[in-house]
């Protein structure tokens, strides 16, 4: 038989034999790792092939659950995230990323209480770890536990002075508890170090809204508006300051923006109503007919502001 015949026969033969398991394997690690841009399918599927196989130690078992149940929060599938989590602490209780993954599923889930105890078990394995400190920080603000909040907001900020992240953190939760003066300074901090903190921006215009300075808040919505991304809050809240002064094409506009962005916003529906009715645009009702629709009880926001229909 010519050596080219037989080459093409050995290449046949190569081609149609099963792949070692060896070789299965190092795909499976590699795509559960991530590695080689798997889809989340994909890197699901490798974990679980390496997960089903029970092989390896303890802590190399324990990564590959702890590998899948990151596909599935990224997936926003919660329920297995936290399965796998605890599968993985299960067999690697020291691992302080896992207990702060898990958080962020039971955050998703609405399970505050249990969010807290996996953040304050990845804080006492790792009390450096700025992530857990700023998210139990933000569920202590939600619960206007505000001296708890501020305890973990001024840690973060001993970790990282030089991040504008962690004031505007601290910002928010003394703008939630009505200390507007320390609110502003840690925004204007913020900006200090980050002049495109387009979040600092919009949160210092919040506070300068509030306390009747509707120019100043005017500017910073602009300014975090220009910096971007696009957001509808910006928007909106730029055209509710904007209303509030009568400025009613500026308002609308702004609205128009925000809806683009978000078109089942009750409050911008309401508010580029009120806008229209002022102006005299009858089609405006409608507007709030379709903001109550989504919230009946959207008039209030604006009654409480101070803008009426």
């Amino acid at each position: 038989m010519p050596r080219a015949l037989l080459l093409s026969c050995a290449l046949t033969l190569v081609a149609a034999m099963p792949v070692p398991a060896r070789a299965e394997s190092d795909q499976s690690l590699a795509w559960c790792k991530g590695q080689g841009n798997p889809t989340l399918e994909q890197q699901i599927g490798a974990c679980t092939a390496l997960v089903e196989a029970k092989s390896g130690e303890a802590r190399a078992r324990a990564f590959n659950y702890f590998r899948r149940a990151g596909a599935y929060l990224r997936h926003q599938d919660f329920d297995k995230a936290i399965s796998d989590f605890g599968e993985g602490l299960a067999l690697d209780a020291g691992n302080a990323a896992a207990y702060y993954g898990r958080a962020i599923a039971y955050e998703a889930r609405k399970d505050t209480d249990r969010a807290i105890e996996d953040y304050d078990a990845a804080i006492k394995l790792d009390p450096r770890n700025v992530k857990a400190l700023s998210n139990r920080a933000a569920i202590y603000a939600d619960q206007r536990a505000y001296e708890r909040a501020l305890e973990d907001n001024n840690r973060v900020i001993e970790l990282e002075p030089d991040q504008a992240a962690g004031y505007v953190a601290r910002g928010l939760t003394y703008a939630r508890r009505g200390d507007f003066e320390y609110a502003l300074r840690d925004f204007d901090k913020a900006i200090a170090l980050d002049a495109k903190s387009a979040i600092a921006y919009f949160n210092r215009g919040r506070v300068y809204f509030s306390q009747g300075e509707v120019d100043r808040a005017i500017q910073d919505y602009g300014d975090a508006i220009d910096i971007g991304p696009k957001n509808a809050s910006a928007f909106e809240s730029r055209g509710f300051a904007y209303l509030s002064q009568g400025q009613i094409d500026k308002a609308i506009a702004d609205y128009d923006a925000a809806l683009q962005l978000d078109a089942k916003r009750a409050t911008a529906l309401y508010g580029r109503g009120t806008a229209k009715l002022k102006k005299g645009d009858a089609s405006g009702a409608d507007d709030i007919a379709a903001a109550k629709a989504i919230k009946p009880d959207i008039a209030g926001v604006f009654e409480q502001s101070g803008v009426q229909r």
